[in-house]
């Protein structure tokens, strides 16, 4: 099994710097190491060109213009020679033995992925329906393997043919936010397995360039995003009810929800309709993490 490592990087140069060396040295079952620049303004470029004769297995990826998180994740998994991608932040450090600890669970055909455990956030996604929306939060600690709600798109492991099968990221979250969130819920409602491996550590060290952006217009984007996962996942007519009530109350509390659903709905219209192939209902797929 071939295992390429896809680092994903904007303006990241300190990042990379930072953290890339361990990726190499904590990764010896990667055959590639791939840096995908999503146009950066920073030395990122330069550094990574710096370094490319010590590190034989890197390869580089330059995008000339900002395609964002989704969009450059998916290229670049496209581009890669791997049964199985590392998706990794550029702000992640990877611990030995990280992806030898997740290999063992892709001898079972239904595993799309398996999620890092981040030290000092150890702990597996869970997903549930309440109030209108699809909700998450950590499960209850546990020291060995389970079920997770979703995949990091910057700390897991995916296999490449089911991630191209459902089209990767929906690039609809651009810039960024839920797309990782929507991505795993296509897959379990389409008959895959989301495992978390708590022995396949990584230190996230939240340094990432979302963090730069202005904390109103994050907030924005993650209230779009999340009335956006629902309206592209849910087929459930009792939950699109409730949700629209949820709605509605909403727009009552605060009419700057207006323009959220506004935004929401037309980027909708913009973009082709999310790849699944339904296998469970939503119903299913919520009672796995009651």
């Amino acid at each position: 099994m071939k295992i390429s490592i896809i680092v994903t990087n904007y303006n990241g140069q300190k990042l990379l710097q930072k953290f890339l060396p361990n990726v190499f040295q904590n990764s010896p079952e990667a055959d590639e190491i791939i840096v995908s620049d999503d146009a950066s303004k920073d030395e990122s470029l330069k550094y990574l060109k710096s370094i490319q004769t010590k590190y034989s297995k890197l390869k580089i990826i330059s995008h000339h213009k900002n395609i964002g998180f989704a969009a450059n994740t998916n290229y670049a998994v496209k581009k890669t020679n791997g049964d199985c991608v590392v998706l990794l932040n550029n702000d992640i450090n990877p611990q030995p033995n990280y992806i030898k600890n997740s290999l063992k669970y892709f001898k079972d055909e239904k595993v799309f992925g398996v999620g890092f455990a981040e030290i000092g956030k150890e702990n597996w996604a869970r997903i549930f329906w309440q109030e209108g929306y699809i909700q998450y939060n950590q499960g209850k600690p546990v020291n060995k393997p389970h079920i997770t709600g979703w995949l990091s798109g910057g700390s897991s492991i995916i296999r490449k043919d089911y991630f191209l099968k459902l089209d990767g990221f929906d690039t609809i979250y651009k810039p960024f936010y839920s797309e990782d969130v929507d991505l795993g819920y296509r897959a379990w409602k389409s008959g895959y397995k989301l495992i978390w491996q708590p022995k396949a550590q990584v230190f996230h060290q939240h340094e990432s360039t979302i963090s730069r952006f202005p904390k109103r217009f994050t907030d924005y984007v993650k209230e779009r995003n999340r009335l956006l996962v629902v309206l592209r996942n849910i087929t459930d007519p009792k939950m699109l009810l409730e949700n629209k009530l949820a709605i509605f109350t909403r727009c009552l509390l605060g009419p700057n929800y207006l323009k959220i659903i506004r935004v929401a709905i037309k980027e909708i219209r913009k973009h082709p309709k999310p790849v699944v192939f339904p296998v469970l209902t939503d119903k299913q797929i919520f009672e796995m993490f009651r």
